[in-house]
């Protein structure tokens, strides 16, 4: 199964679109957002999105009622978790968290509970494995965040062989 990863959108409404035709086409059975959507008119552009949205709030979302209200106006099958989202899928134990308190993440990674954790807020890629556990960070839809941190980007991950890859939108 392949699960499309996707995080601190920042509102970058063209690059989503982008992000939306690439799942597609790479045919996920599932995508999630690991925070920072930003707005909440930014769901318009998860239109046309032909898998489920699952998803958690990060550090700079800030109106979640509205976020709530936008699904239903635009028919998005999108869930939410407040900070913290644990699944399983594929018999994979998957957890996603937005990535803004590193001691949590570097826990969720090294307990050996999860298969895989799904995080962002730093903008940087990762696609490490550490043990049986997959650390990923898809990167940023941020074309650039700093001269060090460039390249809006997603991830796939592949329950089956258990890796993930970025894709450069």
């Amino acid at each position: 199964m392949k699960i499309g990863v996707i995080s601190d959108t920042h509102d970058q409404g063209e690059l989503i679109r982008k992000a939306v035709q690439c799942f597609n086409n790479e045919q996920v059975s599932w995508v999630f957002h690991c925070g920072d959507w930003v707005a909440p008119f930014i769901l318009y552009f998860f239109q046309g999105l032909q898998a489920p949205l699952r998803g958690v709030f990060g550090n700079n979302d800030g109106d979640r009622f509205r976020h709530l209200a936008f699904k239903k106006k635009w028919g998005i099958d999108l869930e939410y978790e407040e900070r913290f989202l644990e699944m399983e899928l594929d018999k994979r134990r998957i957890a996603v968290f937005h990535g803004d308190y590193p001691g949590l993440v570097e826990s969720l990674v090294t307990c050996g509970r999860y298969d895989a954790v799904f995080h962002g807020h730093t903008h940087q890629k990762v696609n490490q494995h550490y043990g049986n556990t997959l650390s990923l960070n898809p990167g940023s839809l941020m074309r650039e965040t700093s001269k060090e941190v460039r390249g809006a980007s997603i991830a796939i991950y592949d329950t089956e062989t258990h890796t993930a890859r970025h894709i450069e939108i």
